[in-house]
């Protein structure tokens, strides 16, 4: 990275690329299946810069669409507890 201009330190590098976020978004269909959805934010020109110098894309995966059934959603549930009073 020095080679091409970047004389950060870690920290800073990592300050740098936490710029870009990914976010989920979910919903659900008339199936009633939950549908989630993966993005990456746009990268910014510094986050941008460290990406050419190392070879990297600009964002680390493609829109991931995935569908979860409800029955593993219910099967993959943490129980509640019923038995909690007001307090």
């Amino acid at each position: 990275m020095k080679q091409k201009g970047i004389n950060h330190d870690w920290q800073e590098i990592v300050r740098i690329g936490n710029t870009q976020k990914t976010v989920t978004t979910s919903g659900k269909n008339q199936e009633d299946e939950t549908i989630f959805i993966r993005r990456c934010s746009e990268p910014n020109e510094k986050v941008q810069a460290i990406y050419k110098a190392l070879n990297y894309k600009f964002y680390p995966f493609v829109k991931r669409k995935s569908v979860v059934h409800s029955s593993e959603l219910k099967k993959n549930k943490i129980p509640i507890l019923q038995n909690l009073s007001p307090g």
